[in-house]
């Protein structure tokens, strides 16, 4: 599966990017000086931090071109209604658990097979 991460901080982005591959997945990232371009192809999952407002018009405009794409939200901040609009797969608060992390991703990339 292919898993877009938008996170705009660098070390944060890396560790996401990691677990992703670790799971057997392709991590791929927007492009652009302020990561702003989303990445050419279809991705399977969006794993974002709700908390910046590109990252959220970014996940809008993924839902508009695909309903039931899975989201998983990664954020400092509790969830918002903007972000609740997403319907996310998870909402994970952090600092959380790498196996957190993991079971979100899980659930949302198992919703693709189930949906098929």
């Amino acid at each position: 599966m292919r898993i877009l991460v938008i996170e705009r901080h660098a070390e944060v982005r890396a560790l996401l990017g990691h677990v992703v591959e670790r799971l057997g997945h392709e991590p791929v990232y927007p492009a652009g000086r302020r990561g702003d371009v989303l990445p050419e192809g279809d991705v399977d999952v969006l794993l974002l931090e709700p908390a910046d407002p590109g990252a959220l018009s970014a996940a809008e405009a993924l839902r508009l071109r695909r309903e039931e794409l899975p989201i998983v939200c990664t954020s400092i901040y509790p969830d918002s209604e903007r972000a609740r609009q997403l319907r996310p797969h998870a909402y994970l608060v952090k600092p959380f658990g790498l196996a957190e992390l993991e079971r979100a991703l899980a659930m949302a990339v198992e919703s693709i097979a189930a949906a098929a």
